[in-house]
């Protein structure tokens, strides 16, 4: 009775230190002609975590984009408390690593992808002892050619076979 017991007791102490990790969806909003924007964050719970934000919607090839977060370890008196601290591990943007910087009680972290496409997702890793944090993200669209482009593209690829043609036949 004692040894199972003492294996329970083992499970669930283990079990508790497991990383948590949670799934956001969050939406980009037009905020100039060929600009999008969406904050994000999250309170995870105390312990290791990873969080994972798909943005929406999906990015044209060619896209910019950047993200900024940070976490505040101070109370209403701007006095540090070490209940409000997240410190992050990692963090990237479309596989583009962030730089971090964990000063205490200020934590925060930057990252700028100069061309993507396709979902735009971020995710993120630390430590939290209760803390949250919150950050922003900004994305610049590829611009998307005009149907009048492809027609100007489609004449003069023409006018190229009709002088190739021409001197061909000369």
């Amino acid at each position: 009775m004692k040894l199972r017991s003492l294996a329970l007791g083992f499970i669930l102490a283990a079990s508790s230190c497991v990383a948590s990790a949670a799934a956001f969806t969050v939406a980009l909003t037009p905020t100039t002609p060929g600009h999008l924007t969406a904050s994000f964050g999250d309170t995870p719970v105390l312990g290791s975590f990873t969080d994972v934000f798909t943005f929406t919607p999906t990015l044209t090839p060619g896209s910019s984009a950047s993200a900024y977060f940070f976490n505040f370890s101070l109370d209403g008196n701007y006095n540090y408390d070490p209940n409000l601290l997240v410190t992050f591990s990692s963090a990237n943007l479309n596989g583009t690593p962030f730089s971090i910087n964990n000063s205490i009680p200020f934590t925060q972290a930057g990252a700028y992808v100069p061309s993507t496409g396709g979902p735009l997702v971020l995710t993120i890793s630390g430590t939290s002892y209760g803390g949250s944090y919150a950050g922003v993200v900004n994305v610049t669209l590829a611009p998307v050619p005009e149907p009048a482009t492809y027609g100007m593209l489609v004449a003069g690829l023409g006018l190229l076979g009709v002088v190739a043609r021409r001197k061909r036949s000369a």
